[in-house]
This record gives C-alpha cells, sequence and structure tokens, in this order.
C-alpha cells in the first residue's frame, strides 16, 4: 500500500499548505460505487481550471489507493507544484515515450489514468455539437474535442486480447516498448473508460486572501496567471466542487465486433476513437450538476421581455427547480435548500448574490420607475470578451454558456417562460400545495406503525374555501398540536365569509417522535408556504397564530407584501409559566451533556411528560430537543417585537396555566404598530380556540372586519 504522505514529500512548507487548502476544498464525489475495482481504469473529464489536474486525481487516488497520472503542461513542474505532480504519476506534455508509457500503465494496471479530451481549460465552458463531433470555442475558434483518451484505452485493450488470445508478435519488443513488466505482467481484466463531470456551484470572481499572498510572494505575475490565480483560488476557498464519477464504458464490449474482422489496430482505432469519444463526452456534459446560478442566468437569456419583475423572477426560479427535479435531471444537493424563502418574502443569500453580480456587470438594471423590476441588458450578458478575461468580467456568460449544452433544461424553461405569468401562478400553487401534501405523507408514512400516530384527520393541513370572499386568513396552530387545533375557529370564520387554511407546521400531527428532529426553522418554513399559497389566490392575507403559532405569526410579519393586512395573536408563548422549562430543562440539558461527555448515554433523560388538554390533539411528550427549539424561537421573537408595524390583536388569557399573562403585555409595550389592541379573555385555560367560544370568536372576526 502507498503511504498517502507520500504525494507530498519535497515540497517546502509554503506549497504543502497551498496544497492542503486546494485537497481540502468543498469536495462532493458522487458515483464511487461506479469505479472499477481491479479494471485498469482511463477516467475522462471535462476541463475547466488548472487545480482540477492535481485535485481530481489526488480525490481519485485517496478513493482506490492507486496513483493516477495524468499529462499536465510543462510549466506547471516547473512551479512549485512540480514534485507533487511527480510524484502524483503527472507526465509532462513533452515527456518522451509518453504515449507509451500511459499505454504500458494501462495495459499491466500499473497506473490509472485521467485525461481531459477538450486539450485545454475550457474557460468560457462555450460548447458545441456538430454533427457527431463536440466543439471548443476559443475565441472564435473552434477546436474538435480530442480523441487520444479512447485511442489509449481501445489500444491497450486490443493488446491485451492478442496477449492472451497468442496473437501478439513479437512479446520482447513490445515489452520493451510500452515498459512491461517493469511493475507488473499483463493485468487480465479489461481497461475500463470512466467518464467523469466536474462541475461547480457558486463560481465566483475578486480578490481573496490567496491572492493577496500570491502579489506580496511575487514582484511580477503575467495577467494569464493573475486570471487564473484569483479562479481558481476563489473556487478552492468558496466554491463547491462535484466530482460525479459515471458508469464505466466497457472496451472490450466496443471492439468485440471487430476482433474477427482481421482489420489493423489502426483501422479498428479510426473506427471507433470518434464515437466512443463523442459518446463519453455527451454523457460527461449531461451530467452536469445543475445549480441556483445555472437557471438564474438560463431564466435571464430565454425571458422574451426587455424587463422582468423581481418577485416573478424568483418564482420562475422556484418552478424550474422543482420541475428539474422531478425529472431527476442532476443538480447540486443544497439547490433547493431553503428554497421557500425564495419565493416568501424573505432575505435569500443566494439570489441576492448572484443578483449584485448581474447589477455590477450592468447586465440587470433598476428600472427608474418601479424598484421592482429589473431592465434585462442581453448584449452585456453574451459579451464574451476573450478566453483569457471571460472569467474575470463576464462570469455569468461562463455559467450560461455551460448549462446551454444540457438541454433538457433548456426546455424545461423555454416551455416556462412561454406561458403568461397568470398560467405560471397556478403552476407553483399546485407545486407548493403538492408539496404541502407530500410533506405530510412522507411524515405519517415513516411513523404509520406508531403506536400513538394521531388519525389524519388531526395532523393533515385543510383548506376551507368561501368562493365569494378574496380574503384570506391562515391560522396557526401551537407547540406539539395539530390544525385540527384550529378547526373550529377556521370553520366559523369560513362560515363568516372567509377562506381558511390551517397549515400543519413540520413534525406537528403525527408522533412526538417526528418533533424531535426538526428546528424552529422547518415551522416558520411551514408558515411561509402556507402565506405564498394564499397571497398566490387572494388580495388580503390574515394571520393567526395561537400559542407557538402566534410566535410564527409575529415572525412572520417582517415579510413584505402587498397582501397582508394584519395578525391576530392568541395566548402567544412569549413567556411560559411552566417551572420545567425554567428550572428542569437548563439541569437536564447539563445532566445529558455530562452523561454524553463519559460515553454513558442510556442515562440520557430525553423528554418530559406532557398532560394536555386535548390529548387526541397533542402530543404526550415533549423531547428535549423539541423544547428547546422553542425556546430559541421565543429568544428570536422577542428580539424583533419592535420592528412590527402592522394593525395587530392580542389576545390573552387571563388565567393562562402554559403561558405566563406577561407576554401578551410585553408584545403590546414592545411592537411598533400605530393599530394595536390587547384583549383578556376571563379563561382559566390555555388552549381557547378548541372550544365554541363566542367572545373569542367574535372578537377575531370584528378586529378582521375592521381592517378590511
Amino acid at each position: 500500500m502507498i503511504d498517502k504522505n507520500d504525494l507530498l514529500i519535497n515540497t517546502n512548507g509554503y506549497v504543502l499548505s497551498l496544497l492542503q487548502k486546494i485537497l481540502d476544498a468543498n469536495i462532493e464525489v458522487i458515483g464511487v460505487e461506479n469505479i472499477p475495482k481491479h479494471n485498469p481504469k482511463m477516467f475522462v473529464a471535462n476541463h475547466f481550471t488548472r487545480t482540477e489536474a492535481m485535485l481530481v486525481p489526488y480525490t481519485l487516488y485517496n478513493l482506490t489507493n492507486k496513483k493516477v497520472g495524468v499529462i499536465a503542461d510543462d510549466s506547471l513542474f516547473k512551479t512549485f507544484f512540480g514534485n507533487f505532480l511527480e510524484n502524483l504519476g503527472a507526465l509532462k506534455k513533452s515527456a518522451e515515450n509518453r504515449n507509451e508509457h500511459i499505454i504500458g500503465d494501462l495495459i499491466t494496471s500499473c497506473k490509472d489514468w485521467m485525461i481531459f479530451p477538450e486539450g485545454i481549460m475550457v474557460k468560457a465552458k462555450d460548447i458545441s455539437k456538430i454533427d457527431k463531433n463536440f466543439c471548443v470555442k476559443i475565441d472564435g475558434t473552434c477546436q474538435r474535442v480530442y480523441t487520444g483518451a479512447a485511442v489509449f484505452a481501445l489500444t491497450s485493450q486490443i493488446f491485451r486480447q492478442k496477449y492472451f488470445d497468442n496473437t501478439l508478435e513479437d512479446y520482447e519488443d513490445f515489452s520493451k516498448k510500452y515498459f512491461i513488466n517493469k511493475c507488473s505482467d499483463i493485468n487480465g481484466h479489461e481497461t475500463m473508460l470512466v467518464p467523469i463531470n466536474i462541475s461547480y456551484s457558486r463560481l465566483r470572481n475578486g480578490k481573496n486572501f490567496l491572492v493577496d499572498m500570491a502579489s506580496k510572494l511575487f514582484d511580477e505575475m503575467g495577467k494569464n496567471f493573475k486570471e487564473e490565480l484569483e479562479i481558481e483560488s476563489n473556487i478552492i476557498l468558496n466554491s463547491k466542487i462535484t466530482i460525479r464519477i459515471l458508469e464505466p464504458i466497457s472496451t472490450k464490449k466496443l471492439l468485440e465486433n471487430f476482433y474477427e474482422k482481421n482489420l489493423s489496430n489502426e483501422k479498428i482505432i479510426n473506427n471507433l476513437r470518434y464515437e466512443v469519444t463523442h459518446n463519453f463526452m455527451n454523457k460527461i456534459y449531461e451530467s452536469l450538476s445543475i445549480n441556483f446560478d445555472h437557471i438564474f442566468v438560463l431564466i435571464l437569456f430565454l425571458y422574451p421581455k426587455k424587463e422582468i419583475e423581481i418577485e416573478y423572477f424568483k418564482r420562475l426560479i422556484y418552478i424550474t427547480i422543482f420541475k428539474i427535479k422531478e425529472k431527476n435531471i442532476f443538480c447540486d444537493e443544497d439547490i433547493n435548500k431553503n428554497l421557500i424563502y425564495l419565493i416568501s418574502y424573505e432575505k435569500y443569500k443566494i439570489f441576492d448574490e448572484i443578483l449584485q453580480i448581474a447589477i455590477n456587470d450592468n447586465i440587470l438594471t433598476t428600472d427608474e420607475i418601479n424598484c421592482h423590476k429589473y431592465k434585462i441588458n442581453k448584449e452585456n450578458l453574451l459579451n464574451s470578451f476573450t478566453h483569457h478575461t471571460i472569467r474575470l468580467k463576464n462570469i455569468l456568460r461562463v455559467i450560461l454558456n455551460e448549462v446551454l449544452i444540457q438541454e433538457e433544461v433548456v426546455n424545461i424553461v423555454k416551455n416556462l417562460i412561454s406561458n403568461n405569468e397568470e398560467l405560471n401562478n397556478k403552476i407553483l400553487l399546485e407545486i407548493l400545495k403538492y408539496e404541502e401534501d407530500i410533506e405530510f405523507e412522507n411524515s405519517y408514512k415513516k411513523f404509520e406503525k406508531h403506536k400513538e400516530i394521531k388519525e389524519k384527520e388531526i395532523g393533515k393541513h385543510k383548506y376551507f374555501e368561501n368562493k365569494n370572499s378574496n380574503s384570506c386568513v391562515i391560522a396557526i396552530h401551537g407547540f406539539s398540536s395539530a390544525p385540527k387545533e384550529m378547526e373550529k375557529l377556521a370553520v366559523f370564520l369560513s362560515k363568516n365569509g372567509f377562506n381558511v387554511q390551517t397549515p400543519r407546521l413540520d413534525g406537528h400531527g403525527t408522533v412526538c417522535e417526528d418533533l424531535k428532529d426538526k428546528v424552529w426553522q422547518d415551522w416558520y418554513k411551514s408558515v411561509s408556504r402556507s402565506i405564498i399559497i394564499a397571497s398566490l389566490q387572494y388580495k388580503k392575507v390574515f394571520i393567526i397564530g395561537f400559542s407557538t403559532g402566534g410566535l410564527l405569526a409575529l415572525l412572520s410579519t417582517k415579510k413584505q407584501y402587498k397582501e397582508f393586512v394584519s395578525l391576530i395573536c392568541i395566548n402567544a408563548a412569549l413567556h411560559l409559566n411552566d417551572m420545567r422549562i425554567k428550572t428542569l430543562l437548563p439541569a437536564i440539558t447539563f445532566w445529558n451533556d455530562v452523561v454524553k461527555y463519559f460515553s454513558e448515554e442510556k442515562y440520557t433523560k430525553e423528554y418530559v411528560d406532557n398532560f394536555p388538554e386535548n390529548p387526541q390533539i397533542n402530543y404526550h411528550k415533549h423531547y428535549i430537543d423539541s423544547i428547546e427549539q422553542l425556546s430559541l424561537l421565543m429568544s428570536k421573537t422577542k428580539k424583533i417585537l419592535p420592528k412590527i408595524k402592522k394593525p395587530i390583536l392580542i389576545i390573552q388569557s387571563k388565567d393562562d396555566p402554559v403561558v405566563n399573562p406577561s407576554s401578551a403585555h410585553e408584545i403590546f409595550e414592545k411592537i411598533s404598530s400605530r393599530h394595536k389592541t390587547l384583549k383578556i379573555i376571563e379563561s382559566k385555560k390555555h388552549v381557547i380556540v378548541t372550544e365554541d367560544n363566542e367572545e373569542l370568536f367574535y372578537s377575531i372576526l370584528d378586529f378582521i372586519k375592521s381592517e378590511q
């Protein structure tokens, strides 16, 4: 076995540190199971950065414990990385007997090889398909993808087959020419071609500490070196690199129809080299991991109008991502992480970041009349600059070029933007309702055999529709409860002329174990989705939150959307009376930390018992993890109270046994709303929404009507 540290010998401290940065980059490897275990392998991949010549072979080496050679530019061997490349198994482009060494390694399986058939770093990612050939465009010149990898793999297999068929002429000369027996005999397993797609998410330019460090170390740096350093250092520091290993291609199968035709090696190779290369390059390009940036820029490019409204733009992105996932197209695993925030009037970092790039590059400019609209400058978007400058001057064009070759994704966006806005809003509505349904169904299915699972009718979200109304009330249930908790109030409001939604907070309405693994942000995302569902259908939206639902209602006021009118919080759980929460929870948390430290997890206290007013609806125990999330939500809500300006009705049970009535007074005093009302209900109960409480219900109805 090879010691992995051998790859880093003879390397000074500076290079070792930089290599460690490169090799510790955020790399995701998919398809490890596709690497043949015993076969000699020719890996083939797309080529965008110089770093790939070190990073990908090193990653493969870590997976297989077998060196993977690459052909690298002679100039790289003159740099600090020369020793590393040599130890990794790389050869210079000008190396003597280079091709014979490669074929020999594939015959003996002494070393695997990786080749970039594009033959050059495709900085613009500008690839065209011409007949059955792929063409790399460099400053307007079309360069056909090289077939060398196919030639090496096929040649090695032809020689192997001849050797085992005893038809190989002059074995001694052959073994000398291809360096056979220098490390091993001829391997009996066939050579496999293994395509790899290398994708990058968050492809950015701009200065960073590595660029600054290099500028201090070197008095003079060429423009091309500066460009590569800026791009590649940002990839190392900020991007995620996805190495997708695809199904291997059998050279034995490719050659089986030629063995009996008595053709020369050259004729066999020439018959196959172009087709084989086209096929594996097609697989590579089609296996691009689609990321958020791809969709952003593709919509801008294909959008038929000169201006785009920002919220509609976000909705198009959301629908596109759903369609891509639906078709099982390869995409970045984080592409839909917290995606509901994109369309639910929240800050969404990924969108804001790439939007700023488009603005900085004058691809998007703000409309002077409507600040929510952007003018699209496609001329700037399509500016290709030069091979060595495009990544610095127009990174969005690079990202666009990469996705344009993915026809299935292009067709999804084309079909979508051919619809009018009304139709796409309906499509989005259907998607959101589907996601709401599937989230509940998946949770229910996961725990359906649990003896304490709630009835489906209790846990499922519901819609109470009133076709004569353009207003909607969202009624949010409390902690460890279910939508059923809000049903009587929902029915009452529906009968009085309103559409009502009772969303299910994620983790609720099934079993308490479902809630155990959720964080408060999951509950907030459920509310966010419900708000979008309502705003897509109705002109006015009112939000009612009970207990923890009240906290989420308060928190949701930071969303700026024209349909939002006012909110009502009922017994909002800002402060709790339960002494177990105040004193016992910190003690339990401390105890659990202690026993985990001593690896005695069996003594941990996972939950506290709960004795709810409505046991058919609420969970009978609270997991410590869930209570901690509730505590975090309480803290978060307290901080945003001064920012709340919407009209609000605050309702509180006078003798609430769960929520301290001081909660209502604190909310009333700290919010900045000009129109605010505090109403105290004479009750000794916390859960006052499950009864036919006329005082409560009519207070809510009167408030909503006054705000219409």
